[in-house]
């Protein structure tokens, strides 16, 4: 009798044990399950994009990158470097990264590819590889200085002094068989503006001008690139210049307009 009872007790507690781990293997089945931690880790660790930190080497590579230069194309990897700043323009040059076992080694040279000049006072960048003194401008994404300031990045001061002090505004003007811009300048002279006219190629052929302004009326013959003749009409209050070619003419005006200078240029054809 007694070995029954100790029998039916062990089952008893044999009994009790399989339905106590099963009622927990049933509540751990139902719980939601969470998210698996791999997951969780990756997005913590997940830093946000940092913004770009610009300087002018940055902004000017933005500039030459999005513009028209050929020599973008020839190679596969290019880069630049600032030349020269100075208080009117900044020299670029562009070259590109190659390698090269001339020495009998394998390593990377740089070879120039192009040289570039940007005028901040007009945003016009020119390719000056052939010949500076006919260069050839360049198309590029403006919209760049709606976001960064180039003076301000480059430090140009003198630039941007000189932008306050001489151009307000300019637009363009159109006649019959003819078309041209009007500016209205601020604190400047005719020397300045004359200068000023030149050093920003505010004028097709400005490389045929005079470096400086005549002091009295006078014609200068040049004969290349089909300009006969530039001649200078000087009186206090105004200063005109004629560029005679053989299809037309190109007729620059300075005038006194109020306590401003007015620079109007012209191109007309016969």
């Amino acid at each position: 009798m007694k070995n029954i009872l100790k029998a039916a007790l062990i089952i008893g507690v044999y009994l009790c044990l399989i339905l106590v781990l099963s009622c927990n293997k049933s509540r751990q089945e139902n719980q939601p399950k969470e998210p698996a931690k791999a997951d969780a880790t990756v997005k913590q660790n997940a830093e946000p994009q940092a913004n770009k930190e610009y300087s002018c080497e940055y902004l000017l590579k933005e500039l030459v990158f999005s513009g028209n230069l050929e020599a973008l194309k020839k190679f596969r990897e290019t880069a630049i470097r600032i030349e020269n700043i100075s208080g009117n323009k900044i020299t670029i040059e562009v070259y590109a990264k190659e390698m090269s076992d001339r020495t009998g080694e394998l390593r990377a040279v740089e070879n120039t590819v192009a040289w570039l000049e940007f005028i901040p006072e007009t945003r016009k960048l020119y390719d000056i590889t052939a010949d500076p003194e006919s260069p050839v401008e360049l198309n590029y994404d403006k919209t760049l200085f709606t976001r960064h300031s180039l003076t301000e990045l480059c430090g140009m001061k003198t630039v941007g002094s000189l932008q306050r002090k001489t151009e307000i505004s300019c637009k363009e003007i159109t006649g019959e068989m003819a078309s041209g811009q009007e500016c209205i300048l601020s604190s400047t002279t005719f020397e300045k503006a004359y200068k000023d006219l030149i050093d920003q190629r505010a004028v097709n052929d400005s490389k045929y001008l005079p470096k400086e302004l005549p002091a009295k009326n006078t014609s200068v013959e040049i004969s290349k690139s089909g300009l006969m003749n530039i001649d200078f009409t000087i009186t206090a209050d105004q200063v005109s210049i004629e560029m005679l070619y053989a299809g037309g003419t190109t007729d620059i005006t300075f005038e006194k307009y109020g306590d401003k200078l007015k620079r109007t240029v012209m191109y007309n054809a016969d």
